[in-house]
């Protein structure tokens, strides 16, 4: 069991979070994070999985409007995908989106990463795009809360 525990912005802990998803988002592309306007993240819950002092993975949750929240920068340390970590994140942010009356959660998905997100019941709209940030193939996808998905 994999336990997450939300970040203060600009902490030392929240500055690992930058520090994972720059080694895992953005350096293989040959970008840095550095370059990203990661302000938005003052308002947004940022959540993280740490062994002792070492992150192994994070995720954002930015609450948009009373009915809908979105995920950013959901990311794992590489050797530690597949372990439980990246869903241990999203089924915290699908129950904190639930206490908060949240109906929907969208983000927009690697195509890498969409099967990850179809087994945890998320669903694709719109047409693959490349995002400016991070010029890989990305799409939309969604989905919508119920009770049920607070106890899954």
């Amino acid at each position: 069991m994999h336990t997450v525990e939300e970040v203060i912005f600009g902490s030392n802990r929240y500055e690992k979070t930058v520090h994972l998803r720059d080694e895992v988002m953005r350096k293989p592309l040959g970008l840095s994070i550095k370059n990203d306007d990661l302000s938005f993240e003052k308002e947004a819950t940022v959540l993280a999985v740490f062994d002792n002092d070492q992150i192994l993975g994070t995720g954002i949750l930015v609450f948009e409007d009373e009915s809908t929240a979105k995920v950013c920068f959901l990311c794992v340390k590489p050797d530690l995908q597949k372990s439980g970590i990246g869903r241990a994140i999203i089924n915290d942010i699908e129950k904190r989106s639930l206490q908060n009356g949240i109906k929907k959660i969208y983000l927009e998905s690697r195509l890498t990463a969409m099967n990850f997100y179809k087994k945890l019941g998320y669903t694709e709209y719109g047409e693959i795009q490349m995002m400016k940030i991070a010029p890989v193939q990305h799409i939309k996808m969604e989905k919508i809360l119920s009770l049920q998905t607070a106890q899954s």
